[in-house]
């Protein structure tokens, strides 16, 4: 199927979303989805960028590079090993890399490259950006602004009017980035000044949670010697540790940090109130520059339709607590990290459907409308190709690459409940979020004909989830929906029940009874505390996710389940038909093919969350027995899918 893509070149890591026929979703670069943005320049000067960069240093870390990015326009060059680079050479070997491993998943080039840099560049700096399009041998189409695709992306979302008025709150790894953009009736417009702060990120948070566990420990995290090899291995599992242990308290109050140090294993509580005291003042000093940006426009906060933040960094709670200050609406899509590059996808999408032909050099967005006249370009130190083994590439058993999916995952250090990325705040003058729109590769299932019921083959391998009312061993069930904040949060399955705004999940001896009661949206998923769940061989077995399910009464204006491999790996079938056309009061069975889910980015055999059911509208569902069999998917009375939904 032919493709366009959006590339976003990340400070810390590089985001890529494709755009087809079916929508825009976020490309699988490694098993981690991001890639890091760091680069590996060998002896002879060839570049390796992503892993393949990490892999080869760990034997000689001098000549590796890391936020470069933020170089661009100096002069002076990076020197790795010995050998001088420039940063636009560096970046320009990131998006030769990161399209050809698309190019590869995809078995053909994209018909449109889309790229994005931050909206707070001055000319000069774009200018030098541009530059990277010529020296990596790809072929960009457009080079627009992270606010530009960010608004771009939210808009589609949320079928938001021409004229609104948002601000672009970017909380990166290590940059943070605010502008406020109109919906124009040639797409976004850029208003007012951007602001840009370059040295306040995700990394900043990193370091203040490594300082609580320094103190915590007596200074032995500061008395570790980089220079020593033991002690840099030990390092880099603390910055690991760190930036795990922060993505986790996105989505749970608590954790325990456990650090190997000295041969011997260090656990130290952490909690959210922790670290939300720590970088208070971090948020703080970047939400004042989303009012001077506010300010730059000519307008007050009252203007402002909503604020969409984006960047991982922005799934921390208090960072919404701290934006609405302002007063104005807050909202996330399905997953900050991916919301620029699922913009700049949907833009090369767009490109690619009028068939519009630019010009091969690159354009390079303006403040005033997000895009200028191109660029001057000279020379710089060209990458090299690197060697054919130097990167190793993922290779998928999926039909599609994976999409962004309902619910993720959060789990480096200890378990961590699901982070979903479908439900946000959405400005309260605009129409609800539409669930379908946020993550396109959804499959569209259709119930099978009354004439087809028949008998179920048995199984010869299951995995069950859920049998009667009685959990499996080693899942936890949660609900997840947005409370009054509008803060997307996580309940917990404790003593039979669990109850989140829109949302309530009870046990009984009949089954699992989830109630869903507005149109807002709200999920229930079941996770493993433990390893993954490997699913192979009833998917390679032509299997399914069986469940029985009695509709209690209400109905769905949208459901969909799905399975996770990490977040966002994973797959979504929206069965909102079959579950709308049970019978009121009758226990009946849902058969839903593995391929549904596969060819919706599943990976079966690294499944870490075996069900969600996401859904809207009031409904009253009763769940009995929910599990995975072989030989199911072939049973006559299986939903028939499709990514068309055909």
């Amino acid at each position: 199927m032919p493709y366009s893509i959006g590339v976003d070149l990340g400070t810390t890591s590089i985001a890529v979303a494709l755009g087809d026929e079916v929508g825009v979703r976020a490309a699988h670069l490694s098993p981690r989805v991001v890639e890091p943005s760091v680069a590996f320049v060998d002896e002879d000067g060839r570049i390796v960028t992503g892993q393949a960069a990490l892999d080869a240093a760990r034997n000689d870390t001098a000549r590796l590079v890391l936020g470069f990015k933020r170089r661009l326009g100096d002069p002076t060059p990076i020197f790795a090993g010995g050998v001088g680079m420039t940063p636009e050479a560096l970046l320009a070997a990131q998006l030769r890399d990161v399209v050809a491993a698309v190019t590869e998943q995809r078995a053909e080039a994209p018909q449109r490259v889309v790229v994005t840099c931050p909206t707070a560049w001055g000319p000069y700096r774009r200018e030098q950006f541009g530059r990277i399009a010529e020296l990596s041998g790809v072929r960009v189409d457009e080079i627009v602004g992270d606010a530009v695709a960010a608004a771009t992306f939210f808009a589609r979302d949320r079928r938001l009017a021409e004229g609104a008025i948002l601000a672009v709150f970017d909380l990166g790894g290590r940059s943070t980035d605010a502008a406020v953009v109109r919906l124009g009736a040639d797409g976004p417009e850029v208003l007012g000044t951007p602001e840009g702060l370059e040295h306040l990120g995700g990394d900043d948070f990193d370091d203040a949670i490594r300082g609580i566990l320094d103190q915590r420990l007596g200074g032995r995290i500061s008395a570790l010697d980089p220079a020593d090899p033991a002690d840099s291995a030990s390092l880099v599992a603390v910055a690991e540790a760190c930036t795990a242990a922060k993505e986790i308290l996105s989505v749970r109050d608590e954790t325990v940090v456990s650090l190997d140090l000295d041969g011997s294993e260090q656990r130290v509580p952490l909690t959210r109130l922790d670290i939300e005291h720590s970088i208070r003042p971090m948020v703080k000093t970047a939400v004042a520059a989303l009012l001077r940006s506010i300010s730059s426009a000519g307008l007050e906060p009252e203007a402002i339709d909503v604020v969409v933040l984006a960047g991982a960094s922005s799934r921390l709670p208090l960072v919404a607590e701290e934006v609405s200050t302002i007063g104005r609406p807050v909202a996330t899509t399905h997953h900050p990290k991916f919301t620029v590059a699922l913009g700049a996808a949907e833009r090369a999408r767009a490109l690619a459907e009028t068939g519009r032909h630019t010009d091969p050099t690159p354009r390079v967005p303006s403040h005033e409308t997000g895009t200028a006249a191109s660029p001057v370009i000279s020379t710089t130190v060209a990458p090299s190709d690197p060697p054919a083994d130097a990167r190793k590439r993922v290779r998928r058993r999926t039909l599609l690459l994976a999409g962004l999916a309902v619910a993720g995952i959060v789990a480096v250090v200890v378990g961590a409940a699901a982070l979903s990325s479908r439900s946000e705040t959405p400005a309260a003058d605009t129409a609800p979020a539409s669930p379908v729109a946020s993550a396109p590769p959804t499959v569209v299932a259709v119930p099978a004909p009354p004439t087809t019921a028949g008998k179920q083959t048995a199984a010869t391998a299951a995995f069950p989830v859920l049998t009667e009312s009685v959990p499996t061993t080693g899942l936890a069930w949660y609900v997840q929906s947005n409370d009054t904040a509008g803060v997307w949060g996580i309940t917990p399955l404790a003593a039979g029940e669990a109850a989140r705004p829109n949302l309530t999940l009870t046990q009984t001896t009949a089954g699992f009874r989830a109630v869903w009661a507005g149109e807002a949206p709200a999920q229930l998923y079941a996770q493993s505390t433990g390893d993954a769940i490997d699913l192979d061989s009833i998917a390679d077995g032509d299997g399914a996710l069986v469940f029985d399910v009695t509709r209690n009464g209400g109905q769905a204006t949208f459901f969909e389940v799905a399975a996770h491999c990490g977040y966002p790996c994973g797959g979504a079938v929206d069965i909102t038909s079959t579950i709308n056309g049970l019978a009121a009061g009758t226990a009946q069975q849902v058969i839903v093919p593995t391929e549904c889910f596969t060819v919706s980015g599943l990976t079966p055999g690294a499944v870490d969350t075996p069900f969600v059911a996401f859904g809207t509208g009031t409904l009253d569902l009763t769940l009995s027995d929910v599990r995975w069999e072989d030989r199911a998917g072939n049973d006559p009375s299986a939903v028939r899918c499709s990514p068309e939904g055909g």
